[in-house]
């Protein structure tokens, strides 16, 4: 009975802080968008879900190790 309650802590444990890490993460792009780039611009406000997933698709296309190898890469051939 006890090792079913420590893996029940375990997981809430997990799913704890990786809930942190996304309202982190996510919530000043959120706020940065809605309360300064939205209305300055006219565009369109986003919830706190389409922030989270445009974050994490910007992360995944423009990450930093894949600057730094196609930066490394150029300097290498000149």
């Amino acid at each position: 009975m006890k090792e079913y309650k420590y893996i029940l802590l375990g997981a809430l444990g997990f799913i704890g802080i990786i809930t942190l890490w996304v309202l982190m993460f996510t919530t000043p792009f959120w706020w940065v968008w809605n309360c300064i780039i939205s209305p300055k611009f006219e565009l369109p406000i986003l919830t706190f879900s389409e922030a989270f997933w445009i974050i994490l698709i910007t992360k995944w296309l423009f990450s930093i190790s894949e600057i730094e190898k196609r930066t490394k890469n150029h300097l290498d051939k000149k």
